[in-house]
């Protein structure tokens, strides 16, 4: 019994299957890279802790009161580590011994933002006040 060859010396099966091969190892090492991070994969930094805030805060924007904790900047962010919220001060109405001491709105928010601002109360065992904040806004990593 003769054993016939698998491919034909005319036979142009053999050179399409080494493309074919070549095409996919190619694609597969070019894809390595991204997959290895993980599919829609983003760079966070570690999450703060309450401990790594310079101020904390209560605010209630008439849901009930909200610890919030903030750093050194007028408009930083007031975050909620609790529930993972954040929310974006706009404007300050805060006194201390019944003196105003700080009355500021963060220049440049377009009116359209303005209109979907809350006026909170506001205080942290010194200040009380107001503060008019955009948000809570979710799940943005702290």
């Amino acid at each position: 019994m003769l054993k016939q060859p698998l491919f034909r010396k005319d036979s142009k099966l053999p050179k399409l299957l080494a493309t074919i091969m070549v095409a996919t190892l190619a694609l597969a090492l070019g894809a390595a890279p991204a997959l290895a991070h993980g599919h829609g994969h983003v760079k966070r930094h570690h999450a703060k802790s309450a401990e790594d805030y310079a101020y904390v805060a209560t605010i209630d924007c008439g849901r009930g009161d909200v610890t919030v904790y903030s750093d050194e900047d007028l408009y930083a962010p007031l975050v909620d580590l609790e529930h993972h919220r954040r929310y974006l001060p706009i404007a300050w109405d805060v006194e201390v011994n019944g003196e105003t001491v700080l009355q500021d709105e963060k220049p440049k928010v377009p009116k359209r933002l303005k209109r979907l601002a809350k006026r909170c109360s506001y205080t942290d065992g010194v200040a009380t006040g107001t503060v008019t904040v955009l948000g809570p806004i979710f799940g943005l990593p702290n």
